[in-house]
C-alpha cells in the first residue's frame, strides 16, 4: 500500500505548528519572504542563482523546527511529470543548439544543452516547491488569508474586492491537501476491489494508464466538497460587508530586518546568478 500513499508526500497545505520566531512573524512578512524567494528561483538563469533560495528555504525551516525532508517529499509526486517533461527535452531538439552531444541513439540524442535546460527545470521545480512547502507549514489558514488581505488592502480605492481573493487563496491551499487524502482514499478502495495499484508492475506507462481512471471520481468528489462549502457559507449567512476580524497579529522585535533580508535575499541570488553567468 506504500506506492499509493500519497497525503504522506504532500507538504504543501500543511500547518505545522510551532512557537519560534518565524512563526511569530507577521503573514504580511512571511508573504515578503515568499514572493522575494519564488522571485529568485524562477528568474535566476544559474544553478547558483536557483538553489540559493532552495537552501534559505530550507536553513528558515530549520530555524522554525520544520524538518528538511518534509519541506522536500512534496517534490515526490511531481516526478513523473518532471520525468515526461525532461522526455520531451530530449526527443524535440532545439534551434540553433551547436552544444556537445553526449548521448545519441537514432534521430534522438541529448546535448549539454538540453542536459542542463533537464536540470534547471527540475532544480527550479524542486525550489519552488519547497519554499511554497516552508511557507504553508509555518503559516496556518487564518494567517494566510489574514496576509493576503492586508497585503492587498490598497487596492480596495481600485474597486477590488482583497477580503474575496484572500478567501479563494486561502481555500485553495487548504484544498491541496484535501484533494490528495481523497485520491489516496480512492485508490486504496480500488485496490481492495482488485485494481493494480502500487505493485511495480508494467513500468511507469502501465502504472500512468492505471491512475487515469482515478481522475473522475477525484474531480466529481473535488467538485462535491466545492459545492458543500459554498452552501455551508450561504446558509451562515457569509458576506464581506460589516466583517470584523478577532485576531490580531502584533509586529515582532527585528521584523523590520526581517523584511529587509527578504529583499537582500532576492537581490543575493540575482548577484549570484550573474557573477555565475561570467565565472
Amino acid at each position: 500500500m506504500k506506492g499509493i500513499e500519497f497525503f504522506r508526500n504532500v507538504s504543501i497545505g500543511q500547518y505545522r505548528q510551532g512557537s519560534s520566531y518565524v512563526h511569530r512573524l507577521r503573514p504580511s512578512t512571511k508573504y515578503l519572504w515568499l514572493l522575494a524567494l519564488m522571485v529568485a528561483g524562477i528568474a535566476s538563469t544559474s544553478w547558483a542563482g536557483v538553489l540559493l533560495p532552495l537552501a534559505a528555504a530550507l536553513l528558515i525551516g530549520a530555524a522554525a523546527g520544520v524538518h528538511p525532508g518534509f519541506l522536500l517529499r512534496g517534490v515526490r509526486p511531481l516526478l513523473p511529470l518532471l520525468l515526461f517533461t525532461a522526455i520531451l527535452q530530449t526527443l524535440f531538439s532545439w534551434p540553433g543548439d551547436s552544444s556537445q552531444v553526449l548521448v545519441g541513439l537514432g534521430p534522438v540524442s541529448l546535448t549539454r544543452k538540453e542536459l542542463g535546460l533537464v536540470v534547471m527545470m527540475g532544480l527550479r521545480t524542486l525550489s519552488l516547491m519547497t519554499v511554497i512547502a516552508l511557507f504553508t507549514s509555518v503559516t496556518s489558514e487564518g494567517e494566510s488569508v489574514h496576509g493576503i488581505e492586508d497585503s492587498l488592502a490598497p487596492l480596495a480605492r481600485l474597486g477590488l474586492h482583497p477580503s474575496r481573493l484572500a478567501l479563494t487563496a486561502g481555500i485553495a491551499l487548504r484544498f491541496v491537501p484535501m484533494i490528495a487524502g481523497e485520491l489516496e482514499a480512492i485508490a486504496k478502495a480500488q485496490a481492495s476491489r482488485g485494481a493494480d495499484f502500487g505493485s511495480g508492475r508494467g513500468g511507469p506507462i502501465a502504472k500512468a494508464r492505471a491512475y487515469l481512471p482515478l481522475f473522475v471520481p477525484v474531480t466529481v468528489r473535488a467538485l462535491e466538497r466545492a459545492e458543500a462549502l459554498a452552501e455551508a457559507m450561504e446558509a451562515r449567512g457569509y458576506t464581506e460587508e460589516g466583517r470584523t476580524r478577532l485576531a490580531s497579529y502584533p509586529r515582532q522585535r527585528g521584523e523590520g530586518w526581517a523584511r529587509a533580508l527578504a529583499l537582500l535575499a532576492c537581490a543575493s541570488s540575482f548577484i549570484v546568478d550573474h557573477v555565475a553567468h561570467r565565472i
